[in-house]
């Protein structure tokens, strides 16, 4: 009989999500983000002592503007102003360490390339920089919930902080100040918190995970505070040949509004479920690379803000 640690561990992981989901109840460029989950420990990968370094690339064009759940029609844009495209690509490395199968930590350091375009007054505005997003440090706990010939079964929790030191004051060439959201820094402190469970299933060679996820932000900095979120990453993995696994995943958001005078709460926040097919391959030993396709099946936003068809990610992992 499974173990009763599991039902304890599940019933904490939905008060976490509970008491996060409560929010606060003109155009906006969105949120820059892809949300495909590639943490590969959780996943069940490598999970013993030693050194785990992950690299990837995330890409997200921002083209269609959307208010809730329709695309803004033609006729309905204002020619004097309104939001165009917004173009991000982030290189994220994490370096983890495990001490043993129960503890480990990481650090994670984003470099956010962004270009965005908007209408104001009739003539166009652009930004384009490169720079440092915000850090994030976490541990992790798992412990094995079940353990069968026929089923492995692995519970988890993260916690970590999300730290202020992506910058806030990038300006274009003009010398204007980009919106709060469109800048590499949120310029506060987050809470970040997950639990989670995964279970393999040997007479299928089957993998599947779920994850829920929180991005809590603990103050304001000059006048911004971005919207809490809430995740639910559910995925499979399942291998196709010796060296190629197959993988998809299903990823559930709520973000809430931004809040404070530098901020757009009519317009930012909103709901999303997207499917992720991927493939990881093992090129070596101790390597592995992995990329995913993030394709939207449902997108509800407040206001108008652009949103995406489609976001890639590729990266790899090596343990060393």
């Amino acid at each position: 009989m499974m173990s009763m640690r599991l039902p304890r561990l599940l019933a904490l992981a939905a008060v976490t999500a509970t008491l996060i989901y409560t929010t606060q109840a003109q155009a906006s460029c969105g949120a820059s983000f892809c949300l495909v989950n590639t943490d590969w420990g959780m996943q069940g990968a490598w999970q013993e002592k030693g050194w785990r370094a992950d690299f990837r690339y995330e890409q997200l064009l921002q083209n269609r503007l959307r208010s809730g759940t329709d695309a803004v029609p033609a006729s309905a844009l204002d020619p004097s102003h309104r939001e165009t495209e917004s173009l991000t690509r982030r290189w994220v490395g994490t370096l983890d360490y495990g001490w043993n199968e129960h503890w480990s930590a990481s650090v994670t350091l984003p470099f956010v390339d962004r270009e965005h375009t908007h209408i104001e007054d009739s003539a166009a505005a652009n930004w384009h920089y490169r720079q440092f997003g915000d850090a994030k440090a976490s541990l992790r706990y798992q412990t094995n919930l079940h353990d069968s010939d026929e089923t492995l079964g692995v519970g988890g929790l993260h916690a970590g902080l999300k730290l202020p030191t992506g910058r806030t004051g990038i300006r274009n060439s003009t010398g204007t100040l980009a919106e709060r959201a469109l800048q590499p820094g949120s310029g506060g402190t987050a809470l970040l918190l997950s639990a989670y469970y995964r279970q393999f299933i040997a007479p299928l060679q089957l993998s599947w995970f779920a994850q829920v996820n929180a991005d809590v932000p603990l103050n304001m900095r000059d006048g911004f505070r971005p919207g809490q979120q809430i995740g639910l990453d559910i995925g499979l993995s399942r291998p196709l040949t010796a060296n190629v696994t197959g993988l998809l995943q299903l990823n559930l958001q709520h973000r809430g509004r931004d809040a404070g005078v530098q901020a757009e709460p009519e317009a930012s926040g909103g709901r999303s479920v997207f499917l992720s097919p991927g493939l990881s391959v093992s090129v070596a030993p101790q390597t592995r690379v992995y990329g995913f396709v993030q394709l939207p099946l449902y997108q509800y936003v407040n206001g108008q803000q652009l949103t995406a068809r489609y976001a890639l990610a590729l990266g790899t992992q090596t343990r060393f």
